[in-house]
């Protein structure tokens, strides 16, 4: 398939995402972030990144939709964004929190299911969509892409597996605990107080994340609180003893 069809197949898809705009075009650097499209050489980064489509979303607009046919798979260029899954309850469970060097919805470019989670923005998201056909006939041309590619999957199946096992093994304040030990040292500004790291999740959110309720997550917060251990502020959280959190895990 030409590159022009890719990009016919990734506009027509792109349009039906609700809440999108389109304010320009991906480019080779774009290519380049994605970590197992590095390998590719100038020619086919540049024909790749005329087959991706830039989106932007506003904070709260729904990116991708359970059960609704996936056009590709995204890679997100900016901002935040939560993955999650809808019971029949209404309760969501949310698997991770994607941002900025991020992809997400790969499966089903190699399975041709529909989304098996939505994707939601947590904040203004600038977000590339990679087309399954574009994906297919890069791999296709560059068999070496599929090495990294795995690897990705592997350790994404990882993650899940202990998801599973802190949702089922661990209390509601050690998985809070973990998340906020993890996010602390990976995005935590380390200042005279603590660690700050900004509050861009809701405790619903939170909740979400962690397998629980809104009220138990705040009933838990006000205690570690209490302890000396975090302190919440409107937008920001500081993490006045990282060490404590990382024995509550």
């Amino acid at each position: 398939m030409s590159h022009h069809a890719w990009k016919l197949v990734a506009w027509d898809a792109a349009g039906g995402i609700l809440g999108a705009t389109m304010p320009g075009r991906a480019t080779t650097e774009d290519v380049r972030n994605i970590s197992y499209f590095k390998a590719l050489d100038d020619a086919s980064a540049e024909r790749l990144a005329e087959a991706m489509v830039h989106l932007r979303f506003v904070s709260r607009d729904r990116v991708i939709t359970e059960g609704e046919a996936a056009p590709g798979f995204y890679y997100l260029r900016t901002g935040k964004a939560r993955i999650f899954r809808t019971g029949t309850d209404g309760r969501e469970q949310s698997f991770r929190i994607v941002s900025g060097g991020d992809t997400f919805g790969e499966v089903p470019v190699f399975d041709a299911a529909p989304n098996p989670a939505s994707v939601e923005a947590l904040t203004d998201c600038d977000v590339i969509l990679i087309p399954t056909s574009a994906v297919i006939d890069t791999i296709g041309r560059h068999p070496e892409v599929a090495v990294p590619l795995l690897v990705h999957f592997a350790k994404r199946l990882r993650s899940f597996t202990e998801l599973v096992e802190q949702i089922s093994l661990q209390t509601v304040p050690s998985r809070i605990a973990r998340y906020l030990y993890q996010v602390g040292r990976e995005e935590g500004i380390r200042t005279d107080e603590g660690l700050v790291i900004a509050r861009d999740i809701t405790q619903q959110d939170l909740a979400s994340l962690v397998g629980s309720v809104r009220e138990v997550v705040s009933r838990s917060l006000k205690v570690m609180e209490e302890e000396g251990i975090i302190l919440i502020r409107r937008k920001e959280m500081v993490i006045l003893d990282l060490a404590a959190l990382r024995e509550m895990v």
